[in-house]
């Protein structure tokens, strides 16, 4: 009996650590892992890390586009230390066609894969690697593309199977909270701020 108590508690417990940490459908958040599990990251200064944009549960078995507009803060005067290394559709599994403007502190990403994409619990749209040049917060917010093809607030996948079009929410609530946090406190425990704040930031 005792062996059978152990063996559930550790089949639990190997479940609970592939698990994802928003378990509501349709959700995108960006994180510091590929399993959408950290999205509060330490970075060092002159050290690279990877950032991944993540679909949690989506609903449709592929996806063949996404469009969202991303923005990072950082306080004023060290937009410069920011650099953007790599922008990687995908996450390089799959190729595609981004036609949105971005670079290391934000813009749109408007994209359209040469080929479905199999969702997971855990689906990778999108990874970056930055780099800072010194300790300083980073603050990673999500919301609609400037051009959005859904009239919204939110990002926007569309199902491969039958093209449709559909919102996915912010894995933090709404877009006044940021998804994730570079040296700072983890994304669900900020200040609020409103959209219009933190947009006109960007502008």
């Amino acid at each position: 009996m005792k062996k059978l108590v152990v063996l559930l508690l550790a089949s639990l417990m190997a479940t609970s650590a592939f698990a994802v940490i928003d378990p509501d459908p349709d959700m995108i958040g960006i994180y510091f892992d590929t399993n959408a599990e950290d999205n509060c990251k330490i970075a060092e200064p002159s050290t690279p890390f990877f950032a991944y944009l993540i679909a949690t549960n989506p609903t449709p078995a592929n996806i063949n586009a996404y469009e969202l507009g991303m923005l990072n803060v950082v306080p004023a005067g060290n937009e410069g230390m920011v650099f953007r290394l790599s922008s990687n559709i995908a996450d390089g599994v799959v190729s595609g066609v981004d036609v949105g403007v971005s670079g290391p502190l934000g813009g749109d990403h408007i994209v359209g894969l040469a080929e479905p994409l199999v969702t997971t619990e855990a689906t990778i749209l999108h990874s970056w690697q930055f780099m800072m040049l010194a300790v300083f917060p980073m603050d990673m917010y999500i919301f609609q593309s400037s051009a959005p093809s859904i009239d919204d607030v939110y990002p926007v996948l569309q199902n491969a199977d039958g093209s449709i079009l559909y919102t996915a929410g912010q894995s933090t609530g709404g877009p006044d909270i940021p998804v994730a946090g570079v040296n700072s406190e983890c994304a669900v425990a900020v200040e609020e701020a409103s959209f219009g704040s933190v947009k006109s930031l960007f502008r």
